[in-house]
Protein backbone atom coordinates (compact mmCIF):
# COMPACT_ATOMS: atom_id res chain seq x y z
CA UNK A 1 0.00 0.00 0.00
CA UNK A 2 1.30 3.45 -0.93
CA UNK A 3 -0.90 6.10 0.72
CA UNK A 4 2.23 8.98 1.53
CA UNK A 5 3.41 9.67 -2.17
CA UNK A 6 5.32 8.34 -4.22
CA UNK A 7 8.52 7.55 -1.77
CA UNK A 8 7.44 5.44 0.84
CA UNK A 9 5.03 2.22 1.27
CA UNK A 10 3.52 0.29 4.11
CA UNK A 11 3.83 -3.34 3.54
CA UNK A 12 1.32 -5.15 6.24
CA UNK A 13 1.74 -8.67 7.14
CA UNK A 14 5.07 -9.70 5.27
CA UNK A 15 5.03 -13.71 6.03
CA UNK A 16 7.96 -15.16 7.77
CA UNK A 17 8.69 -17.45 9.78
CA UNK A 18 5.96 -19.81 11.54
CA UNK A 19 3.32 -17.67 12.87
CA UNK A 20 5.98 -14.83 12.90
CA UNK A 21 4.01 -11.60 10.98
CA UNK A 22 5.84 -8.09 10.79
CA UNK A 23 4.64 -4.83 9.09
CA UNK A 24 7.11 -3.00 7.40
CA UNK A 25 7.61 0.59 6.14
CA UNK A 26 9.94 1.25 2.87
CA UNK A 27 11.37 4.27 1.72
CA UNK A 28 13.34 3.90 -1.43
CA UNK A 29 16.51 6.18 -1.68
CA UNK A 30 16.64 9.61 -2.65
CA UNK A 31 19.68 9.82 -4.09
CA UNK A 32 21.08 7.21 -6.95
CA UNK A 33 19.63 4.26 -5.29
CA UNK A 34 22.34 2.18 -4.01
CA UNK A 35 22.92 -1.87 -2.28
CA UNK A 36 22.70 0.31 1.47
CA UNK A 37 19.92 -0.90 3.69
CA UNK A 38 18.92 1.03 6.71
CA UNK A 39 16.83 -1.37 8.86
CA UNK A 40 15.17 0.40 11.89
CA UNK A 41 13.40 -0.43 15.02
CA UNK A 42 11.90 2.09 16.99
CA UNK A 43 10.95 2.52 20.50
CA UNK A 44 7.65 2.85 23.05
CA UNK A 45 5.00 4.81 21.38
CA UNK A 46 5.97 5.02 17.70
CA UNK A 47 3.67 3.20 15.77
CA UNK A 48 2.22 4.52 12.04
CA UNK A 49 0.04 7.37 12.18
CA UNK A 50 -3.30 6.03 12.24
CA UNK A 51 -2.96 4.30 14.99
CA UNK A 52 -1.13 6.64 16.82
CA UNK A 53 -4.18 9.04 16.49
CA UNK A 54 -5.89 6.76 18.55
CA UNK A 55 -4.63 7.23 21.92
CA UNK A 56 -4.36 10.44 23.92
CA UNK A 57 -0.88 9.96 25.34
CA UNK A 58 0.51 8.53 21.55
CA UNK A 59 -1.10 11.45 19.89
CA UNK A 60 1.45 14.20 21.88
CA UNK A 61 4.09 12.21 19.64
CA UNK A 62 2.31 12.05 16.59
CA UNK A 63 5.26 13.78 14.66
CA UNK A 64 7.84 10.57 15.87
CA UNK A 65 5.56 8.17 13.69
CA UNK A 66 6.61 5.87 11.58
CA UNK A 67 6.03 6.92 8.43
CA UNK A 68 7.55 10.22 9.65
CA UNK A 69 10.71 8.32 10.81
CA UNK A 70 11.67 6.54 8.07
CA UNK A 71 11.16 10.11 5.89
CA UNK A 72 13.80 11.66 8.50
CA UNK A 73 16.15 8.45 8.28
CA UNK A 74 15.65 8.85 4.53
CA UNK A 75 16.46 12.18 4.91
CA UNK A 76 19.74 11.66 6.56
CA UNK A 77 20.62 8.41 4.83
CA UNK A 78 19.46 9.77 1.45
CA UNK A 79 21.37 6.44 -0.42
CA UNK A 80 19.89 4.01 1.88
CA UNK A 81 16.45 2.13 1.09
CA UNK A 82 14.91 2.73 4.50
CA UNK A 83 13.37 -0.26 6.44
CA UNK A 84 11.37 0.55 9.56
CA UNK A 85 9.62 -2.61 11.19
CA UNK A 86 7.13 -1.88 13.24
CA UNK A 87 6.58 -3.84 16.27
CA UNK A 88 4.33 -7.25 16.08
CA UNK A 89 2.29 -5.73 19.38
CA UNK A 90 1.58 -2.50 20.72
CA UNK A 91 0.32 -2.89 24.68
CA UNK A 92 -1.67 -0.24 25.27
CA UNK A 93 -2.65 0.66 28.68
CA UNK A 94 -4.18 4.00 30.31
CA UNK A 95 -1.44 6.21 30.16
CA UNK A 96 1.21 4.41 27.48
CA UNK A 97 1.82 2.33 24.60
CA UNK A 98 4.26 0.17 24.59
CA UNK A 99 6.30 -1.31 21.85
CA UNK A 100 6.87 -5.20 21.61
CA UNK A 101 8.93 -6.72 19.55
CA UNK A 102 7.75 -10.06 20.14
CA UNK A 103 9.51 -11.61 16.55
CA UNK A 104 12.47 -10.89 17.70
CA UNK A 105 13.40 -10.79 21.24
CA UNK A 106 11.36 -12.68 24.24
CA UNK A 107 9.85 -10.21 27.10
CA UNK A 108 7.06 -9.67 28.89
CA UNK A 109 3.44 -8.31 28.27
CA UNK A 110 5.42 -4.82 28.25
CA UNK A 111 7.85 -6.06 25.64
CA UNK A 112 10.42 -5.57 28.75
CA UNK A 113 13.47 -7.70 26.71
CA UNK A 114 14.56 -11.38 28.69
CA UNK A 115 17.22 -12.07 26.23
CA UNK A 116 18.29 -15.30 25.41
CA UNK A 117 20.76 -17.65 23.34
CA UNK A 118 18.85 -18.55 20.17
CA UNK A 119 15.55 -16.91 19.77
CA UNK A 120 16.08 -16.80 15.82
CA UNK A 121 15.90 -13.73 15.47
CA UNK A 122 18.46 -13.02 12.65
CA UNK A 123 16.75 -15.68 10.28
CA UNK A 124 13.68 -14.14 11.18
CA UNK A 125 15.48 -10.63 9.98
CA UNK A 126 16.77 -12.47 6.73
CA UNK A 127 13.30 -13.96 6.25
CA UNK A 128 11.73 -10.53 6.09
CA UNK A 129 13.98 -8.98 3.67
CA UNK A 130 14.12 -11.19 1.24
CA UNK A 131 10.20 -10.84 1.25
CA UNK A 132 11.34 -6.86 1.25
CA UNK A 133 13.65 -7.45 -1.99
CA UNK A 134 10.60 -9.07 -3.70
CA UNK A 135 8.19 -6.43 -3.09
CA UNK A 136 11.23 -3.87 -4.06
CA UNK A 137 11.71 -5.53 -7.52
CA UNK A 138 7.68 -4.71 -8.02
CA UNK A 139 8.12 -1.00 -7.95
CA UNK A 140 11.07 -1.11 -10.67
CA UNK A 141 13.33 1.52 -9.08
CA UNK A 142 16.28 0.39 -11.59
CA UNK A 143 16.04 -1.42 -14.73
CA UNK A 144 18.26 -4.57 -13.74
CA UNK A 145 15.87 -5.79 -10.94
CA UNK A 146 18.14 -8.70 -10.83
CA UNK A 147 20.93 -6.10 -8.68
CA UNK A 148 18.61 -7.21 -5.56
CA UNK A 149 19.79 -10.23 -4.66
CA UNK A 150 20.46 -9.94 -0.47
CA UNK A 151 24.40 -11.14 -1.38
CA UNK A 152 24.76 -7.71 -2.69
CA UNK A 153 23.42 -5.84 0.13
CA UNK A 154 25.59 -3.86 2.91
CA UNK A 155 23.08 -3.92 5.93
CA UNK A 156 22.94 -1.20 8.90
CA UNK A 157 21.17 -2.00 11.95
CA UNK A 158 19.26 0.68 13.79
CA UNK A 159 17.84 1.07 17.63
CA UNK A 160 16.03 3.22 18.70
CA UNK A 161 15.45 3.27 22.41
CA UNK A 162 12.57 0.38 22.77
CA UNK A 163 14.12 -0.60 19.60
CA UNK A 164 17.58 -1.41 21.05
CA UNK A 165 16.54 -4.28 22.67
CA UNK A 166 16.50 -6.06 19.27
CA UNK A 167 20.04 -5.52 18.46
CA UNK A 168 21.02 -6.77 21.61
CA UNK A 169 19.28 -10.04 21.12
CA UNK A 170 21.38 -10.10 17.74
CA UNK A 171 24.67 -9.56 20.23
CA UNK A 172 23.48 -12.84 21.95
CA UNK A 173 22.69 -14.68 18.75
CA UNK A 174 26.21 -13.91 16.91
CA UNK A 175 27.87 -15.00 20.39
CA UNK A 176 25.56 -18.24 19.44
CA UNK A 177 26.76 -18.36 15.68
CA UNK A 178 30.13 -17.93 16.10
CA UNK A 179 30.13 -21.05 18.75
CA UNK A 180 27.68 -23.09 16.38
CA UNK A 181 29.12 -21.78 12.97
CA UNK A 182 28.58 -24.88 11.02
CA UNK A 183 25.04 -24.35 12.06
CA UNK A 184 23.25 -22.37 9.24
CA UNK A 185 25.36 -20.83 6.47
CA UNK A 186 23.24 -18.98 5.05
CA UNK A 187 22.57 -16.74 8.47
CA UNK A 188 26.16 -16.94 8.62
CA UNK A 189 27.19 -15.34 5.30
CA UNK A 190 23.98 -12.63 5.97
CA UNK A 191 25.77 -11.59 9.40
CA UNK A 192 28.43 -10.80 7.24
CA UNK A 193 26.47 -8.45 4.95
CA UNK A 194 25.94 -6.20 8.75
CA UNK A 195 27.98 -3.29 7.97
CA UNK A 196 27.12 -0.65 10.73
CA UNK A 197 25.38 -1.02 13.90
CA UNK A 198 23.57 2.04 15.38
CA UNK A 199 22.02 2.23 19.15
CA UNK A 200 20.40 5.50 20.08
CA UNK A 201 19.58 5.75 23.33
CA UNK A 202 18.56 2.69 24.13
CA UNK A 203 16.33 2.17 27.21
CA UNK A 204 13.24 -0.44 28.63
CA UNK A 205 11.54 -1.24 31.41
CA UNK A 206 13.74 -3.65 32.83
CA UNK A 207 16.37 -3.42 35.27
CA UNK A 208 19.23 -4.55 33.89
CA UNK A 209 20.69 -5.40 30.27
CA UNK A 210 19.91 -1.99 28.44
CA UNK A 211 23.36 -2.56 27.14
CA UNK A 212 25.16 -5.88 26.80
CA UNK A 213 28.15 -6.11 29.02
CA UNK A 214 29.14 -10.16 28.65
CA UNK A 215 32.55 -10.14 28.33
CA UNK A 216 31.75 -13.13 26.02
CA UNK A 217 29.07 -12.00 24.03
CA UNK A 218 30.77 -8.57 22.61
CA UNK A 219 34.26 -11.07 22.10
CA UNK A 220 31.87 -12.72 19.57
CA UNK A 221 30.66 -9.47 18.40
CA UNK A 222 34.13 -7.46 18.49
CA UNK A 223 35.38 -10.75 15.85
CA UNK A 224 32.69 -9.38 13.23
CA UNK A 225 34.32 -6.05 12.87
CA UNK A 226 30.87 -4.08 12.84
CA UNK A 227 31.41 -0.71 12.49
CA UNK A 228 29.49 0.86 16.21
CA UNK A 229 27.85 3.91 16.56
CA UNK A 230 26.15 4.82 20.28
CA UNK A 231 23.88 8.23 20.19
CA UNK A 232 23.50 9.00 23.95
CA UNK A 233 21.41 11.59 25.26
CA UNK A 234 20.48 13.30 29.09
CA UNK A 235 17.43 11.81 28.91
CA UNK A 236 18.97 8.22 29.18
CA UNK A 237 22.38 8.93 30.73
CA UNK A 238 21.19 11.07 33.53
CA UNK A 239 18.10 9.00 34.32
CA UNK A 240 18.60 9.08 38.14
CA UNK A 241 16.15 6.19 38.65
CA UNK A 242 17.62 3.83 36.34
CA UNK A 243 21.86 4.53 36.99
CA UNK A 244 22.55 0.72 35.78
CA UNK A 245 21.68 2.80 32.27
CA UNK A 246 24.74 4.70 32.42
CA UNK A 247 27.19 2.38 33.74
CA UNK A 248 26.15 -0.58 31.15
CA UNK A 249 26.68 2.35 28.32
CA UNK A 250 30.11 3.21 29.62
CA UNK A 251 30.94 -0.46 29.93
CA UNK A 252 30.06 -1.41 26.33
CA UNK A 253 31.52 1.52 25.05
CA UNK A 254 34.91 1.03 26.85
CA UNK A 255 34.68 -2.93 26.35
CA UNK A 256 34.45 -2.74 22.76
CA UNK A 257 37.29 -0.22 22.32
CA UNK A 258 39.26 -2.22 24.20
CA UNK A 259 38.61 -5.05 22.25
CA UNK A 260 39.56 -3.00 19.11
CA UNK A 261 36.13 -2.22 17.58
CA UNK A 262 35.41 0.70 15.30
CA UNK A 263 33.55 2.72 17.91
CA UNK A 264 31.73 6.38 17.06
CA UNK A 265 30.15 7.67 20.82
CA UNK A 266 28.18 11.02 20.27
CA UNK A 267 26.35 12.93 22.93
CA UNK A 268 23.74 15.10 21.59
CA UNK A 269 21.98 17.72 23.57
CA UNK A 270 24.60 17.35 26.43
CA UNK A 271 24.18 21.35 27.44
CA UNK A 272 20.23 20.79 27.48
CA UNK A 273 18.05 19.28 30.70
CA UNK A 274 16.86 15.90 30.52
CA UNK A 275 13.81 16.07 28.41
CA UNK A 276 11.86 13.54 26.37
CA UNK A 277 11.76 15.82 23.10
CA UNK A 278 15.28 15.83 22.84
CA UNK A 279 15.23 11.50 23.40
CA UNK A 280 13.03 11.67 20.50
CA UNK A 281 14.85 14.50 18.55
CA UNK A 282 18.31 12.35 18.36
CA UNK A 283 16.44 11.17 15.60
CA UNK A 284 16.82 14.09 13.36
CA UNK A 285 20.32 14.52 14.62
CA UNK A 286 22.05 10.99 13.60
CA UNK A 287 24.07 12.34 10.84
CA UNK A 288 25.62 15.55 12.72
CA UNK A 289 28.17 14.24 13.68
CA UNK A 290 29.36 12.47 10.47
Amino acid sequence: MNDMGSRTWIWKNIPNLTGRHNDVIYTQPRSQPTHDFLIFFGGDVQDISENMEKHADSKKYMKWNLENTATMLSEQFPKSHIFVIRPSRMMITKHAVFSCFDNFVPGDKYGTPSFCPMYMALKHLRNLLLCCLEHIKTLKIVEDTNSYNIEATNLSLMGFSKGCAVLNQFLYEFHYYNDNSDKDTDINNFIKLIKDMWWLDGGHNGSKNTWITDQDILRSFAKLKINTHIHVTPYQMQDHHRPWIRIEENSFNETLRKMGVSVERTLHFGNKTRSLSSHFNVLTDINNVQ
